[in-house]
């Protein structure tokens, strides 16, 4: 039995010295991936973006209110978590249908030294458009400005051909003629949808955060509100027009793209009657999305509503229906592109 004993302890030993030649080789192997090829010696100088090293992006347009077939310079900013610039870091941007970027043409390109790419957009029709630049990682790496594009496009003017942007969709649409148009259509999500909300916004939180400061002891809930539409109608007809209802359609509510369209929401006489001639926006709210038990809903959460949970950019088409004064047929339609996801409203 002693004989049987010694010879396990000398397979034990083998048996260990194979475990060690193996981790040896594994050593090397993990050392070229992680090991000595990660020294700072042998890293190049491009900067790769993750969630834990890039800080906030900012997006300034020189002109938000442009005449069609005008363009206006644009920057954009990207800073680390230090607040300091990022060189050598890719921008992309894109646009609703109507804005066209003409630089750059390819509608992307590298930050310089002091962490900013610049370039240039045009209008290429009347309305309300959604402009976007963002960087590769994050939902807060990225921002919208709304462009205004005002004025009726000049004689032989055919857009800007070659430049890129549109991916986002269409944008805020007149009727035929023109002379009742919506002006600017976004969304009011922080819980100040009166009159005198300022301009929508173009981020939608669908989740709430249950306690804030993580304390067992104390309930702190995220602020979550109902989602307003927010359209700025302006009318410049001879006669007073008096829309009836409103009717939306969310394009992708769950990420599987199922679409949405909601029942028609009747608007009250003080909201909906738009002046003749005024040549002022009448601002039009309505609640389109509901908060309900830590989510937001299209529809009736109690009911047939679809709970949002496609965290991405969605396209919201806006139709408006009434009439004039004088009996005559009224709809107006826009497009709005919002960026819906999990945003933290905390410290609001």
């Amino acid at each position: 039995m002693r004989v049987v004993g010694r010879g396990s302890q000398v397979g034990m030993l083998l048996a260990l010295l194979l475990a060690g030649a193996l981790a040896g080789c594994l050593g090397g192997q993990g050392s070229t991936d992680g090991g000595s090829g990660a020294d700072h010696g042998l890293e190049d100088d491009t900067f790769v973006a993750d969630e834990n090293n890039t800080g906030t992006v900012s997006l300034n347009v020189a002109s938000s209110s442009i005449e069609v077939g005008n363009t206006s310079t644009f920057t954009v900013r990207a800073v680390n978590s230090r607040q300091q610039p990022v060189a050598n870091i890719n921008v992309a941007c894109d646009s609703e249908q109507g804005v066209a970027i003409l630089d750059p043409q390819r509608g992307y390109a590298l930050t310089d030294s002091s962490g900013v790419m610049s370039g240039v957009i045009g209008c290429e029709a009347p309305g309300s458009f959604q402009f976007l630049c963002r960087l590769a990682v994050g939902a807060n790496r990225r921002k919208f400005v709304t462009i205004n594009c005002t004025g009726e496009a000049p004689s032989g003017f055919d857009g800007f051909p070659g430049a890129a942007g549109g991916g986002l969709g269409g944008g805020s649409q007149t009727d035929d003629n023109g002379d009742v148009r919506i002006t600017a259509a976004g969304f009011v999500d922080n819980g100040t949808a009166t009159s005198d909300s300022p301009s929508a916004g173009a981020s939608i939180d669908i989740s709430q955060i249950a306690d804030c400061d993580g304390n067992a002891t104390t309930v702190d809930v995220e602020p979550f509100y109902d989602t307003y539409a927010r359209l700025d109608v302006e009318n410049q007809l001879a006669e007073q027009v008096r829309f009836e209802y409103l009717q939306y359609t969310v394009s992708d509510v769950d990420g599987q793209g199922t679409e949405f369209t909601s029942k028609r929401l009747g608007l009250t006489q003080e909201a909906d009657a738009t002046k003749a001639d005024s040549g002022e926006s009448v601002t039009i709210l309505m609640p389109v999305f509901k908060a309900y038990n830590g989510g937001k809903y299209v529809g009736d959460p109690l009911g047939t509503g679809i709970r949002i949970t496609n965290r991405a950019l969605i396209t919201v088409s806006f139709t408006l229906v009434g009439k004039t004064a004088l009996g005559d047929s009224a709809v107006v339609k826009a497009r709005s592109t919002a960026s819906f996801g999990d945003f933290n409203a905390c410290g609001d």
